[in-house]
Order: structure tokens, then C-alpha cells, then sequence
């Protein structure tokens, strides 16, 4: 299944589509574009390398196969970046790596691409999503509440040198 294809059955007035290297600028420009995000991680801006590494970077025990790097389009500018890892950590659950909305998207119709994913994902018979959050990121914290994560678990996240606290939350379909 081609989950880009899938999804934009579930759309209207965007399209979804694979995010490949040939997108690095385009990659590496939007995540430049939200420093308030790396700063809950890292203590420097996001650099090209470091952007354009998410494109192939999956976790220890995942496969390259079970990634979709995917960005939602509107009007041919990229409003949601999406990382998900597919039957990660376990079948039939999905991982969200990154949700990056363009800081022009309207939070309403970030949660309905949200919710198009779900539906997305439910077709595939995927019966849960998880996503961390970190602790300092309130805006994203309320978000997912809004759209119905319950909390999990807070965990620490190492990065290189830098730890950071997340809470894992989980939407089960």
C-alpha cells in the first residue's frame, strides 16, 4: 500500500506525497522555519544536514521500508511535514515522528489532516498511533489533546549530549 495515495483519497483541497531527497531545500528551509521546535532539543538551529537526515533516519529495529517521510500540500507550498515509521514499535501501531505544520496553518485544518491520517490509517488496519511531545511544547501538548491523545508515560529522550522530557501519547482507533 502506498500510503501517500491512500491519504489523498481522504483529502480535499491538499495533496500528500512523498518527501524524497530531491525536497532537501524545500526540507531544510521549512524546518528552518520553526527553531522554536529544535530548541526543545538542541541547542542550535537545525542545520541542512540535520533536516534533510530525517528523510531516510528511521529508529534502532525499524526498517527503511516501514518509513513514509511525507508532506501535505496546499497549493504547492508545504503546510504539514509528517514522519510516521508503519508496524513501529509493534504491528499494527504506528509511530509519529514529526507533526510540523506550517506556522501559517490554521490549528482547525491541521486537525483535519490529522484526521484524514487516522482515517488513512484505520484502511490500513493500523489500531493505534503513538507521538512523544516535549515537555516545554504546550502548544503541540494541547493540540493532541484537542484531538482526543490521551498521555501515556513521560520519558526521557537523549539527542547527542542533550536529554529532553517527552510524554508519549497514543490515539487508539
Amino acid at each position: 500500500m502506498k500510503l501517500a495515495e491512500v491519504w489523498n483519497q481522504q483529502l480535499t483541497g491538499a495533496t500528500v506525497r512523498p518527501l524524497t531527497h530531491a525536497d532537501d531545500d524545500l526540507i531544510y528551509q521549512f524546518q528552518a522555519d520553526h527553531p522554536e521546535y529544535f530548541a526543545h532539543f538542541q541547542d542550535h538551529p537545525v542545520t541542512r544536514q540535520e533536516a534533510i537526515q530525517d528523510v531516510t533516519d528511521v529508529p534502532l529495529n525499524a526498517q527503511p521500508e516501514q518509513k513514509a517521510y511525507l508532506g501535505i500540500f496546499r497549493d504547492d507550498q508545504l503546510v504539514v511535514l509528517v514522519d510516521l515509521i508503519i508496524d513501529y514499535p509493534l504491528p499494527s501501531l504506528v509511530w509519529l515522528g514529526m507533526w510540523l505544520p506550517a506556522k501559517t496553518l490554521a490549528p482547525a485544518d491541521s486537525a483535519a489532516f490529522y484526521a484524514s491520517l487516522v482515517a488513512t490509517l484505520k484502511e490500513a488496519q493500523a489500531v493505534q498511533l503513538q507521538l512523544s511531545v516535549f515537555m516545554g511544547d504546550r502548544q503541540m501538548q494541547q493540540f493532541w489533546q484537542d484531538q482526543g491523545l490521551t498521555a501515556m508515560q513521560t520519558t526521557a529522550v537523549v539527542r547527542g549530549e542533550r536529554v529532553a522530557n517527552v510524554t508519549i501519547y497514543q490515539d487508539k482507533f
